[in-house]
């Protein structure tokens, strides 16, 4: 199941750089989609805002970011002391933030994490 999901995912890849300006784009590992679609669901409807999450293993994630990938936020489990990345508690998993973004991305961004801590104590 895992896989026509990730081969669906890196096949519309190309047309993340083509998300308006509206569209927040977030890269998140694998581990945490459990965890995320439901949030960035709930996250949609109660402000309006639209976010595309792309999953796929770090290692995946990382690579496309140095190619080029325009990501606005990253989201990975907390594993290891990040100097750049920054905590977001969450019950069932802390995960790490690294915002790729400037400006007035930067605020959906740094939106969307906000409404993720709030919300995500509660799961």
């Amino acid at each position: 199941m895992r896989r026509p999901l990730l081969l669906l995912t890196l096949l519309l890849l190309p047309l993340a750089s083509h998300a308006g300006p509206d569209v927040l784009r977030v890269g998140a590992s694998e581990e945490l989609m459990p965890i995320l679609e439901p949030m960035v669901d709930q996250y949609q409807i109660v402000t309006r805002n639209k976010v595309l999450l792309i999953g796929g293993e770090e290692s995946e994630l990382a690579e496309q970011i140095r190619e080029g990938t325009p990501y606005d936020l990253l989201l990975t489990p907390l594993q290891r002391a990040d100097t750049q990345a920054q905590p977001v508690k969450c019950k069932v998993r802390t995960m790490q933030k690294l915002t790729l973004v400037k400006g007035e991305r930067r605020a959906l961004a740094t939106d969307f994490i906000e409404y993720l801590r709030k919300h995500c104590a509660d799961r």
